[in-house]
């Protein structure tokens, strides 16, 4: 066995030769693939093995990263087709080669969700012995979007075929059938002895009527009919634990709503409110599918209810939102022109909005606390860190085959040459660690700032600023340009809140609180997130990674694909702190009323979600639909609400 390490860890002991190669690191395209290769010459020539497993990775890592259109994947089938034909041309006659793949993708590269495109993985059966059969398959056949070429078959009737090939028992749990093409390889009068195999496994699970029968069609309707029924029920649930956490969800809930009640009174009604507008839409599952249609409107009536007595806050936020709505697809449903498609069309416009992001960020730093102390020192800190990342971000769009400006190339050269590396590939890892330095070490010379030399001078905005950097370092280039939108909201946001004078501090900070909340969701989504698996980015999952590390990639997977709700989260205190006023000496009692707000927000809709899949989990998508927005509610609360809060707590305790 060769390639995916995941055959040796479910098979142990198994094979008598094997070389595992770890699959998480979807950066690498060819050495993942070479390291198979390698072993055919051997292989082939000698023949002395029974099943030879070659588990290829780099077409799957090429879809991760750059999608079916990566301009690396044409040479990539290329080049697996001539390792295909190598291995058919130097089989043995009573050989079988099975190609295929465990799975499809989207147009984004990834799978996990239920499109065809994701759930049509191909199937080829190849030997020299199938000449017999006289098959007059024609090829290649015309595009077909349902992915319906030749036939169609359930992935697992696998396993009974290749049993009954090679003739072994089919394993007592498959729920498999028989492929009735190859029925052709055995004798008129032993065709139904094959078929009779399948049915007496068929047994086990339901009683036959069709024992006796020999007639193939009778046998295989009977066959496909009980898979379907089988599969059908093979979920089974056990309610009682499930009914316990549901009751001990709704204690706690019921407890975080006694404590918003007593702590803001009449407010606390417009705060439920908002939490259940959201928390019943829950129920649909188009609505789970198209959640930013939800966080749209909300914010759209939030920017009626708070800001609608100051036109031009007004006519800005809602420009802003809706530049911002338009950047992705989002949603699953629903195709439509978008600002990114429009940005990857015109290069030159694309990273100049890039150039334009990164600078207002780095602009924004070196006016701030450092600038107190040496003007100097903050503007060699922000010029070495900002064109660090501009650089990074061009060697990165290389490596993957996008565009950039000819203007640029020269200064891409350079930056290779200075590196003394032979191409942009070969600069990521180092530019990447370089970077991440420079950002840990400008954090912590800020925060030394802070204490030692009592600096508080935009200390929040600092802050904010240097969590920006990180997240523009795991942004898509196509995306970094809605940090630029995000800017303009905080902006207003700030201004708005300000001139809240009459209110006390404290429900200030929990409509604040609401609306940022709002503003964390509907970037989510706007970044091209969706509440299926399958839009999960992993493109920057290995910035400054050389090999898989389960921790670095979860961390830098988690920031890619949370960089908006981060970038909100965190603006709560430059907001707080700054813009409103809050006292130092209140700095917890400011705290502690953002997090009652998020605590009933949170507990009451992961209450819904999960009891939305339980009275719903006999449903067509619970599977698809229902289960996939479980896994992301508990990814916003522990990463989002735990310890992401965790990292705004030290903060504060800085301030």
């Amino acid at each position: 066995m060769f390639g995916d390490d995941t055959w040796i860890k479910l098979f142990p002991g198994v094979f008598d030769i094997s070389d595992g190669t770890n699959s998480f690191f979807v950066s690498d395209f060819t050495e993942v693939d070479n390291n198979v290769t390698r072993h055919l010459d051997q292989e082939l020539s000698e023949q002395n093995w029974d099943c030879l497993i070659l588990h290829y990775l780099g077409l799957d890592h090429i879809g991760h990263k750059g999608g079916p259109e990566s301009p690396f994947m044409p040479v990539k089938q290329k080049e697996m087709d001539a390792i295909v034909e190598r291995i058919y041309q130097s089989l043995q006659s009573d050989t079988l080669l099975v190609v295929l793949g465990d799975h499809g993708m989207n147009e984004l590269g990834n799978h996990g969700g239920s499109s065809a495109g994701e759930t049509s993985a191909a199937l080829l059966f190849a030997s020299k012995k199938f000449e017999s059969l006289g098959l007059q398959n024609q090829s290649p056949l015309p595009y077909n979007n349902e992915y319906k070429y030749y036939q169609k078959i359930q992935q697992i009737d696998l396993v009974p075929t290749l049993c009954s090939l090679i003739h072994i028992p089919t394993p007592q749990n498959s729920l498999g059938v028989f492929i009735k093409e190859f029925l052709q390889l055995w004798p008129q009068n032993e065709k139904s002895s094959v078929l009779r195999e399948n049915l007496v496994h068929y047994k086990k699970f339901e009683d036959s009527e069709v024992m006796h029968t020999d007639s193939e069609d009778v046998i295989y309707q009977y066959l496909t009919e009980t898979q379907s029924s089988l599969t059908r029920s093979a979920t089974n649930y056990d309610d009682v634990p499930i009914q316990i956490a549901l009751s001990i969800m709704t204690l706690i809930a019921f407890i975080n709503i006694v404590i918003l009640k007593s702590n803001f009174g009449i407010h606390s009604i417009a705060i439920l409110g908002f939490t259940l507008i959201y928390g019943l839409t829950v129920f649909g599952s188009s609505l789970i599918e198209e959640e930013h249609q939800i966080w749209w409107w909300i914010a759209t009536l939030a920017a009626v209810v708070f800001v609608h007595k100051k036109p031009l806050n007004f006519a800005a936020i809602l420009i802003l939102i809706r530049v911002l709505r338009g950047w992705n697809n989002s949603g699953q449903k629903f195709v439509g022109d978008t600002v990114f498609e429009t940005l990857d069309s015109f290069t030159f416009l694309k990273w100049l909005i890039v150039f334009l992001t990164i600078s207002s960020v780095g602009f924004s730093l070196t006016n701030g606390g450092f600038s107190r102390i040496s003007p100097m020192i903050s503007f060699v800190i922000t010029f070495t860190l900002s064109v660090s990342l501009f650089a990074y971000k061009l060697l990165f769009a290389i490596s993957n085959g996008e565009a950039i400006p000819h203007a640029l190339i020269s200064f891409v050269a350079w930056t290779i040459s200075m590196l003394q590396a032979s191409n942009a590939q070969d600069c990521l890892v180092d530019v990447a660690r370089m970077i991440f330095s420079i950002i840990g070490g400008t954090l912590v010379l800020r925060v030394a700032l802070r204490l030692f030399k009592g600096e508080s001078y935009w200390f929040m905005t600092d802050i904010h600023n240097i969590i920006t950097f990180t997240l523009i370092m795991q942004t898509s280039s196509s995306n970094i340009g809605i940090f630029l939108v995000l800017l303009g909201l905080k902006a207003q946001i700030g201004d708005v809140f300000e001139s809240f004078g009459s209110v006390d501090s404290k429900t200030r900070t929990a409509y604040l609180t609401i609306v940022l909340l709002v503003l964390q969701n509907l970037t989510f989504f706007s970044m091209g997130q969706t509440n299926s698996l399958n839009t999960v980015d992993l493109s920057n999952a290995y910035n400054g990674v050389k090999s898989y590390d389960l921790v670095a990639v979860g961390v830098l997977t988690f920031l890619s694909n949370f960089a908006g709700p981060i970038y909100w989260a965190c603006a709560a205190l430059p907001i707080m702190f700054e813009c409103l006023g809050s006292s130092k000496d209140n700095k917890w009692g400011a705290l502690r009323a953002r997090w009652i707000v998020n605590s009933v927000f949170y507990t009451m809709t992961t209450l819904l979600i999960f009891g939305s899949c339980y009275a719903q989990r006999y449903h067509l998508f619970i599977w698809t639909v229902f289960s996939p927005k479980i896994l992301y509610t508990l990814v916003w609360n522990f990463f989002m609400n735990l310890l992401v809060e965790l990292v705004i707590v030290v903060i504060v305790y800085f301030y």
